[in-house]
């Protein structure tokens, strides 16, 4: 009988020098480790998400004896803040504020590193730099000034406005793609006008889908950004609270209230799960080995 695969893997590491040995066992240790650390915090939520107030009230860190998923339909009953807003309401919002954030933050980053990458014109080289100073600015130190200029320009509680302030451009995502742009073979676009195709089709249909891992990616982990983001709906759109700021300010007064702490637990695992449903469903295209082919010689 042949050998299983993890008795093959087995004696490939008993054959190993010890050395080697003690660095493997280290790492593994380590990832372990890191493993438990982030994934003690959400199985903490979930526990206490099935509670009762009564069984937080005796303890936290203890399972669950009655696993309550009563308060996952509560929660769209009992999750308010100040003026009478409620969950679905904060959903609402933080789903329309998520999906128009990236799409206009997205494409404005495809489009700057795109024509940064492909094209050359004057000044190319400055706007790169500009790109690149960019990021260099601490964002609290720009603060106060970035909220006067968008209270002149009537953005402060606009949602109609507000959208021009994310199609940011020359931000890490222009930076990220740059990179990837620059990396797709200059051959195709030349066989493609060979061929007599457009810049836009040369754009849209050859190299965007071969950019569209990098896009994915920066689309999961920007809208874990934006999703969590409390200060958008603090200090921009205060009358359109999101799901962030409506933790933010349920955090301390539900450890008070009547409702008690397993609301706010499940307020929190509901949260959670856009992103997660996200990353799930997309994690095989960020992860995806691009083999492109179809040079011509």
């Amino acid at each position: 009988m042949e050998e299983t695969s993890f008795k093959k893997k087995l004696n490939k590491f008993h054959n190993l020098p010890i050395a080697t040995k003690g660095i493997l066992i280290f790492f593994f240790i380590f990832f372990v480790v890191e493993v438990f650390i982030h994934l003690y915090p959400f199985w903490f939520a979930i526990n206490n998400s099935l509670k009762t107030a009564d069984e937080i009230y005796e303890s936290k860190t203890a399972l669950t004896q009655t696993w309550s998923f009563a308060n996952y339909i509560s929660v769209f009953n009992d999750f308010k803040i100040q003026g009478g807003i409620y969950f679905e309401t904060m959903l609402w919002n933080s789903i329309w504020i998520s999906a128009v954030y990236l799409f206009v933050n997205i494409s404005s980053s495809v489009l700057v590193a795109y024509t940064l990458a492909r094209f050359r014109f004057p000044f190319q080289g400055l706007l790169f730099g500009v790109m690149i100073f960019t990021q260099t600015i601490p964002i609290i130190g720009t603060g106060a000034a970035a909220w006067k200029l968008k209270y002149a320009l009537n953005m402060i509680n606009n949602p109609s406005t507000i959208w021009v302030s994310w199609a940011m451009g020359f931000d890490y995502s222009a930076f990220i793609l740059y990179g990837t742009f620059r990396g797709i073979s200059k051959s195709y676009t030349e066989s493609a006008k060979i061929d007599g195709a457009n810049n836009f089709t040369i754009f849209f249909r050859i190299i965007m889908p071969m950019a569209f891992p990098s896009v994915v990616a920066l689309l999961v982990t920007n809208f874990v950004g934006v999703w969590n983001n409390f200060e958008i709906s603090q200090i921009v759109l205060p009358k359109y609270p999101n799901l962030a700021y409506g933790l933010y300010v349920f955090q301390m007064p539900a450890i008070w209230s009547s409702i008690g702490e397993n609301v706010f637990y499940t307020a929190l695992i509901v949260t959670i799960l856009p992103g997660l449903i996200l990353y799930l469903s997309l994690q095989k295209v960020i992860v995806k080995n691009l083999a492109v082919g179809g040079l011509k010689g």
